[in-house]
């Protein structure tokens, strides 16, 4: 599974620094908040407000480059609406993962 990293981010910057900071705060300001409705929805079983916070996530995702983590909330998503989060484990994971590389910005 490809790890998240900043080329995306570096890439829409285009070797301006203070505007890849930006996104960056962006990030580290929303992620965590983001992260928390997700599970407080997941929590609850409530099916379309947690795919809407997946939608969300798929975002951040994006930007930081994570193609293969992209698919899966895509799938994931597309699983919650019908009521069946199959994909929970994997998408864990995935948050696992966003969470330990932005604490580390």
């Amino acid at each position: 599974m490809t790890k998240p990293n900043l080329d995306k981010i570096k890439e829409i910057a285009g070797g301006t620094a203070s505007f890849e900071q930006e996104m960056i705060s962006i990030i580290k300001e929303e992620l965590p908040g983001e992260i928390e409705q997700y599970q407080f929805h997941l929590e609850q079983n409530n099916f379309k407000q947690t795919a809407e916070s997946v939608h969300k996530l798929k975002h951040k995702i994006s930007i930081l480059n994570m193609e293969e983590a992209y698919a899966t909330a895509a799938a994931y998503e597309n699983e919650l609406r019908a009521e069946n989060p199959t994909s929970a484990p994997a998408f864990k994971k995935i948050i696992d993962e966003l969470n330990a590389f932005v604490k580390k910005l």
